[in-house]
């Protein structure tokens, strides 16, 4: 599903009116059609009553005039409605003057509110309908809209914002002052980023698209390239399995990973590869490790590599490597490597002279962090999977200018250095090297646990190596990680998740992602 920016949104409207001739009061009645299709849905399921009081509060702009014709429509179904303006009666004009002077001439209740006068919401409303800022509001709100928004969140009523709540950015997702916490928010034209990022999902409540009745190709127009990984997106390529195959047709993952303080690391990404449908997955570890993970999982092959006198890999089998495994379906490198001039020579040979897909995680990334520029380098495709902190490191700034931006961020690096970015962390990132991004749905702070990211890297690196291009690998690897965890999250509660368990429950989410 696409996501656009307000910029983005305000284009394809003006597209929509100039060169499809779709009048700008079309587009307003398609919003109001829109919410109250959620509202008797709601009526429906018994969330709200088939009659009752509603309250509207409207700004001066677009969005206000998507909430009176919303009162014109809650009036027809027999509900009571009152209307409330916050601001200059003057400034209301075009499509949402005409909304407003319909309702006027059916003798609706409209009070403006200002600064001394904000007692709204005493006749205990059912229904809110928050239509006061749209998309173009940024910064922080005026302290009347403030009190506005506390008040609406003090109280009892069913709350739906429209297009956005009232207060949340809509580019970032970030909140300056005081939002409105809306039970749904009935977004119009496509999704806002700021909706599915940052503190937006925690405001939005539920989250409807009305699509307006704008064609397709308008956002394309408009330079649209960010997307809402769903379901169907994956069902594009996680196909059903030939009856006629065997373990050589699902590709074999090499993951490089280890040292002395962290076994556990290589063989949680390994296993996770296994349980999502790699054929073969070798772990290649210092020799003196072979005893400490050969054995703990069964169909998993090991292999011992020479080893520096400190107890980590040896570049010295940087060659061996290439050899033996150059033709390897896809190379993990990173879980547990540890740091040392060692891993970071043997990650530069490999960047430079494997020509399949590599996915670096972890201390790969960390070695990476010494000299980013070898990127430019590389032969084969490359998926990076850094959290915040690794991030950080890679591009020399700190944690903070990662979290305020990171769908920029990830972009970024992504496209100066030609690579997938997989930015974990809350609504997890996927940045490609041609621009588009994807934005991961799925998650809970449950998968906030060691070893999580481990089980990410090998997803991924199953997925490459059962022959999906390395971006549609990322995104799918991430949503099905997040799916996983979701499942664990049900059947276990958030509190006790392990990296294990999101791996035991993989297959389980791919089968549900499959039926669906």
């Amino acid at each position: 599903m696409k996501v656009c920016s307000s910029q983005q949104m305000r284009i394809s409207d003006e597209i929509s009116i100039k060169d499809y001739l779709i009048p700008g009061i079309v587009l307003m009645e398609n919003a109001a059609l829109g919410v109250m299709k959620e509202i008797e849905k709601e009526i429906k399921c018994g969330g709200l009553p088939k009659k009752g009081n509603s309250l509207i509060i409207c700004g001066t702009g677009n969005n206000g005039g998507d909430g009176f014709a919303i009162a014109r429509h809650l009036v027809s179904i027999g509900w009571r409605t009152k209307i409330i303006i916050c601001g200059d009666y003057n400034k209301i004009t075009g499509d949402a003057l005409i909304n407003l002077k319909i309702i006027e001439n059916m003798g609706l209740s409209i009070n403006y509110v200002n600064k001394g006068d904000i007692d709204l919401i005493s006749n205990k409303p059912d229904l809110i309908i928050d239509s006061i800022l749209g998309t173009g509001f940024k910064g922080e709100l005026k302290p009347e809209i403030q009190f506005i928004a506390e008040s609406i969140n003090s109280n009892n009523a069913y709350v739906i914002s429209v297009d956005i709540p009232t207060g949340l950015n809509s580019d970032t997702g970030f909140i300056d002052s005081v939002c409105v916490k809306a039970d749904k928010t009935v977004t119009l034209g496509l999704p806002k980023i700021g909706l599915v990022i940052n503190e937006g999902p925690a405001h939005c409540g539920e989250l409807s698209v009305e699509g307006l009745t704008i064609p397709n190709e308008v956002y394309d127009k408009a330079g649209v390239n960010k997307y809402l990984t769903d379901e169907n997106f994956l069902c594009e390529y996680l196909l059903e399995r030939n009856k006629n195959s065997h373990k050589g047709t699902y590709g074999k993952v090499l993951a490089i990973a280890c040292s002395k303080e962290m076994t556990g690391a290589g063989l949680l990404a390994s296993e996770a590869a296994l349980h999502s449908g790699a054929g073969i997955v070798e772990l290649a570890v210092p020799e003196s490790l072979i005893n400490a993970v050969s054995g703990k999982v069964p169909e998993i092959i090991t292999r011992g590599l020479l080893e520096s006198k400190d107890g980590y890999i040896s570049s010295a089998d940087s060659d061996k490597i290439i050899r033996e495994y150059g033709g390897t379906s896809s190379m993990l490198i990173g879980p547990g490597l540890g740091i040392s001039d060692e891993v970071f020579n043997m990650l530069v040979k490999l960047i430079k002279e494997c020509d399949n897909t590599i996915v670096i995680d972890a201390d790969g990334l960390n070695a990476l962090a010494r000299r980013t520029s070898v990127l430019n380098d590389k032969v084969g495709k490359i998926i990076l999977t850094p959290h915040p902190g690794e991030m950080a490191r890679l591009m020399d700034i700190s944690i903070d200018d990662i979290q305020r931006d990171r769908i920029g961020v990830a972009e970024k690096f992504a496209k100066e250095y030609q690579v997938v970015v997989v930015l974990k962390g809350y609504r997890t990132i996927i940045a490609t090297p041609w621009g588009e991004t994807w934005i991961n749905p799925t998650g809970n702070p449950g998968m906030a646990t060691a070893g999580s990211g481990d089980v990410l890297s090998g997803i991924i690196a199953a997925l490459t190596a059962q022959g999906l291009e390395a971006h549609i690998a990322a995104i799918c690897g991430a949503f099905i990680h997040g799916y996983a965890g979701d499942v664990a999250s049900e059947t276990l509660g958030e509190w006790g998740i392990t990296a294990k368990d999101i791996i035991r429950f993989t297959p389980y989410a791919i089968k549900n992602i499959l039926q669906k």
